[in-house]
């Protein structure tokens, strides 16, 4: 499964999927060896589990697996989209709706609603574009922040996510993570427990 843009491309085996990124300026010229062009491709995420059928998405890979759930993989996080009832099969994406379209045996057809914004700031994020990530965080609405600040989190902005998040209690785990003894003041002050008062101190 090669991506729109020809760097990305997921190597599906039968228990495993590969995420690799392509370079092509390391795939110029003859090869060394007989293996081809090794170097041109990275490694950049190995996920255990078996791969029905699949489209990229920007840098995010939208999958649909053999347990009938309905997953994208972007920056070593699954994320599942939704526990399907049946097995079904990805048509295709279509970004004007936002829509995701997925048919079965029966030629039934559904769709589902995807946040592009979400998913195309979570792409700046992992080309670490945070310009156009600035960009597009407006369109995020507010429900889904505090998801896009628990991914930045764990792709280790942690600066970034007390920026995004909405969620106090997160906000609180973020500053005492950073250090920031003011901010987590302020917050245990607002929604305070003796709990985050014991953190603090």
């Amino acid at each position: 499964y090669w991506s729109d843009n020809g760097e990305l491309v997921c190597v599906a085996t039968e228990d495993d999927m590969y995420m690799l990124r392509y370079n092509a300026e390391k795939a110029d010229g003859t090869p060394e060896d007989e293996d081809g062009f090794e170097d041109a491709f990275e490694v950049v995420g190995e996920v255990s589990d078996k791969i029905m059928t699949g489209v990229w998405v920007g840098d995010c890979f939208i999958y649909t697996n053999s347990e009938n759930r309905l997953n994208y993989h972007v920056g070593g996080e699954i994320v599942t989209i939704s526990h399907l009832d049946r097995t079904q099969y990805i048509l295709g994406y279509i970004a004007k709706d936002s829509k995701l379209y997925l048919g079965d045996k029966d030629l039934n057809v559904t769709s589902f609603a995807l946040k592009t914004a979400v998913l195309e700031y979570q792409t700046a994020v992992m080309r670490q574009d945070f310009e156009t990530a600035d960009q597009i965080l407006p369109n995020i609405e507010e429900e889904y922040r505090t998801r896009v600040a628990q991914f930045l989190e764990k792709q280790g902005f942690k600066e970034q996510a007390m920026a995004v998040s909405v969620d106090p209690a997160h906000k609180f785990e973020l500053a005492l993570s950073l250090n920031d003894f003011k901010t987590a003041y302020q917050l245990a002050e607002e929604h305070g427990s003796e709990q985050r008062w014991k953190q603090i101190s």
